[in-house]
């Protein structure tokens, strides 16, 4: 499981300004890129985001 404050120092390091909304307006952009696969990224609320390989679900 990924934070969102993990994924904002994991990207753009310690000294972004912003909040979780970056996060999800970014997760927003890559699930519709992904198409058919965006199901593999799963929001866990209050908290971040997590992977689920497709033959985990």
């Amino acid at each position: 499981m990924h934070t969102r404050d993990r994924l904002v120092s994991a990207v753009w390091g310690y000294g972004h300004v912003g909040d979780g909304r970056t996060v999800d307006v970014h997760v927003a952009r890559l699930r519709r890129k992904l198409g058919r696969y965006r199901d593999g990224i799963v929001t866990v609320r209050r908290v971040g985001y997590k992977y689920v390989p497709s033959s985990a679900r």
